[in-house]
C-alpha cells in the first residue's frame, strides 16, 4: 500500500491523464486504479459542483501532498455531496459506467447490504476461504490452515 491508496475504497490514485498532465484540461481527468489493478478514467469535479449522472460512480476525493484518496464510493448526487460534504473532500470524480461496466466499479454503486445509510462503505470483497492446493503440498505457512 502506498500513500495515495485509500484505506477503505478499492480504488488507488493512478494519476493524471499523461498527454494532458501540464494542460488545464489535465486537471479535468485523472485516471484510478480498482482492486485488479485496471486503469478507468473519471472527470474531475469540485463537490458542490458534480453532475448527478445517471448510471455513474462517483467518489468523494481528498487531496492530500501524498495525492488523491478515495474517501467514499456511491452513486452521483446528493449521497456524494453529503460524502464529500462529511468527509471534507473537495473533489468528486465521476465514470460514466455505461455498457459492459467492469464489476469492480459497478458494484460500488449498488446498495450496501444490512445498512440503509446511503454514505455506508462497500462490503469487503470475497476471498476464498482455502489456500491453493500448491502451498499445502508444499508445506508453506498458509497451508496449515487448510481444512
Amino acid at each position: 500500500m502506498n500513500v495515495t491508496d485509500s484505506l477503505l475504497i478499492p480504488l488507488s490514485d493512478g494519476g493524471r491523464l499523461s498527454g494532458l498532465s501540464d494542460d488545464a484540461l489535465g486537471a479535468r481527468y485523472r485516471f484510478w486504479r480498482d482492486q485488479d489493478g485496471v486503469r478507468h478514467v473519471f472527470s474531475v469535479y469540485p463537490a458542490q459542483d458534480a453532475p448527478a449522472y445517471a448510471d455513474a460512480l462517483a467518489i468523494a476525493v481528498r487531496r492530500t501532498p501524498a495525492g488523491s484518496i478515495a474517501v467514499w464510493a456511491g452513486v452521483p448526487g446528493a449521497a456524494a455531496a453529503e460524502a464529500a460534504r462529511r468527509n471534507l473532500a473537495e473533489e468528486i470524480h465521476i465514470h460514466v459506467l455505461g455498457e459492459g461496466a467492469p464489476e469492480t466499479l459497478s458494484s460500488l454503486t449498488r446498495p450496501r447490504v444490512g445498512t440503509r445509510d446511503i454514505l455506508a462503505l462497500p462490503a469487503p470483497r470475497e476471498r476464498d476461504p482455502e489456500p491453493p492446493r500448491e502451498l499445502v503440498a508444499m508445506g508453506h505457512p498458509l497451508g496449515r490452515f487448510a481444512a
